[in-house]
């Protein structure tokens, strides 16, 4: 299975595991591997990860010999209904669900559809921390590097934000401390997301290479990183903010400053404390970007 095909499987099985509606699912998915929403229904079906569930005619007799004890298991827990018993129970207990009488869908995963998402249970994290890197780049990297997910993650991050200095490539490295952020936070560790938030905002203001082709359409300062750092500032006290961001400033060791230090950091306190982000923007351009990068004010 190609590793496109391989993503869009996985995201409908994880998001039908959660109790999401089947048509929501496929509405809100851009497909690449698959023609259509109805082209991934029949290719599961086919391919036995989906049971359809709703059948008014279906006899106790078809259920027995059409499905597992271990499908019937499956349709079982779904649903809510207890696993426990010999098969015969299981088929009774089974068959409102296969007939129609039950509200949960018109689907229900297989066994198979099971063992698909516990065995690639990694494509979880890449789908909350890594998105913005291709699926089958990070899956070679991870398959090769025989880490465990999570350290593979932070590695194929290292990876992406060395190659971004040496290429001087400013959009990878912003994307690649973001990353790495998100994975700190899929492990639960929001002290490090916090720090490499920061660090990715220092350097929005900051940035140790522009070339002129990111200049023009260039955002130092992104919305979702404020709100961020933010949210981990609500939940949780790591003490002085501004203690943290001048240890960080000191840590990147900042050559190519554009904004001074205590100027970066009052720029964080109003974009925390809710000031529009496009007027921050357009501030942060006008005075210190333009003259910094010699780009004459309209």
């Amino acid at each position: 299975m190609d590793s496109n095909r391989k993503l869009e499987l996985f995201d409908v099985i994880f998001y039908l595991s959660k109790k999401f509606d089947l048509n929501f699912i496929l509405n809100e998915m851009i497909f690449e591997s698959f023609e259509s929403g109805q082209d991934c229904i029949d290719f599961m079906l086919e391919e036995d990860y989906l049971i359809k569930s709703s059948n008014d005619s279906i006899t106790k007799e078809e259920i027995a010999s059409k499905y597992t004890i271990k499908d019937l298991k499956v349709i079982l827990k779904e649903n809510g209904l207890k696993v426990s018993g010999k098969k015969d129970e299981l088929v009774e207990r089974v068959l409102p669900v296969l007939s129609g009488e039950s509200d949960d869908g018109e689907y229900v995963l297989s066994s198979k559809a099971n063992e698909f998402l516990n065995e690639y249970s990694w494509i979880d994290l890449y789908n909350f921390s890594l998105v913005a890197f291709d699926f089958e780049d990070f899956e070679n990297y991870f398959k090769k590097s025989g880490k465990d997910i999570f350290d593979a993650a932070l590695t194929f991050c290292d990876e992406c934000i060395k190659s971004a200095f040496r290429d001087s490539n400013l959009l990878i490295l912003l994307d690649s401390l973001s990353a790495k952020a998100h994975v700190y936070a899929y492990a639960g560790d929001y002290e490090s997301f916090l720090d490499l938030d920061l660090q990715r905002f220092i350097f929005g203001l900051n940035p140790p290479f522009m070339g002129g082709d990111i200049y023009q359409n260039y955002v130092a300062v992104n919305s979702a990183n404020i709100i961020n750092i933010g949210n981990v500032l609500d939940k949780f006290d790591f003490g002085s903010l501004k203690k943290r961001f001048n240890k960080l400033w000191a840590l990147l060791d900042i050559k190519n400053i554009t904004i001074p230090k205590k100027i970066s950091f009052k720029i964080l306190e109003k974009g925390l404390a809710g000031e529009n982000i496009d007027n921050l923007n357009h501030d942060v351009r006008v005075k210190y970007f333009n003259r910094k990068f010699g780009v004459d004010e309209e």
